[in-house]
Parts: C-alpha cells; structure tokens; sequence
C-alpha cells in the first residue's frame, strides 16, 4: 500500500521547499521510514507498506476495514461519521469511495479523494478533504483544501467562490 498524507504546496525557492518538506517529515511519526513525494505543485508524506495475504478473499476484507480512510471520515470511525451525517449540508456523492479492481490473485484501489463530477454546461463539483482531527487549526485546513481543489479547478478553468470565513471547524456563510 502507498499513503499519501499532509499535502502542502511546493516552495517557491528550492531554501523553501526543502523547509516546506523539513515541516512535512517532522509532523507524522511513521513506520517504515516516511519521505516525501513531490509533484509539480504540492508535496505529500509517502510511506510505502507491504504484507502477504493469508488467502486471496482477504484483499475485500482488506479494502473494507480501510474505507472509508481517516482522511475522509475522521477517528473513531463510527463518531465521526455519525458527526459527519449531522454537520455536513450535502451528500457526498461518490466522493471518497474506493477505485479498482479485484482479481485473478491481484487487486489495486486508490481513494478517490479529489475528484469533480462534472456535467457539460452546468460547471462542476470538485470535491476535497483536509483530514480534520483534534487540535487542528481551522485556518491552515482551509488553506490546505484550497490547495488541494486548486488541483482540479484549475485544470478544469474554473472560477472559485471567496473563501468563506472558518471558525472552529465550522463554515460561517
């Protein structure tokens, strides 16, 4: 399995980068050692884990104990999404679902966590997360899903509201 955690954005000097990916290494303890894997424009925690199945019907027991990841609903599991069904205003859709395939003794999934449905002449839904915990900061999780549907907004030239205001994990309109 590769996970990918704490996006942030790629430095504007080669000084900054390095102290970007400096903050990224120093934020997650992770075993087997943990990098950094950069893309054009955003930077990510990467760790690369491996095992051997007992037998090939694991691989479904596999994907359902990790979906949905943390990063989409939140620890514990059942709490959050119980806060989640409460809180949030709109269905997730497919967003964060599991993408792939099983079989023949092989499987691969991703999340699908940035993702935009998209309909010709009606714009698109472009969809994000910032893993929320316990003593995250409000501000830099908004800054940090801005990023992350920069991705795709961009990709797809699309105009982007103003930022709302955030106060304590809420959304204030």
């Amino acid at each position: 399995s590769e996970a990918l955690a704490a996006t942030r954005a790629r430095g504007e000097s080669s000084d900054l980068d390095l102290q970007i990916e400096h903050d990224l290494l120093s934020r997650v303890v992770v075993e087997p050692k943990k990098t950094v894997r950069k893309l054009r424009r955003i930077q990510h925690l990467y760790a690369q884990l491996s095992g051997n199945l007992r037998r090939e019907d694991d691989e479904f027991e596999i994907l359902s104990s990790l979906h949905p990841t943390p990063a989409v609903c939140g620890l514990p599991k059942e709490a959050a999404r119980l806060f989640i069904s409460e809180t949030e205003m709109f269905d997730r859709g497919m967003y964060a679902g599991p993408v792939g395939w099983f079989g023949g003794g092989e499987s691969e999934f991703a999340v699908g966590i940035r993702s935009a449905l998209v309909e010709k002449d009606s714009g698109a839904l472009v969809y994000a997360g910032t893993g929320i915990v316990e003593g995250s900061n409000p501000s830099s999780e908004w800054d940090e899903l801005e990023l992350k549907t920069s991705q795709c907004t961009k990709l797809l030239q699309l105009e982007v509201p103003k930022q709302s205001k955030v106060e304590n994990l809420e959304i204030i309109y």
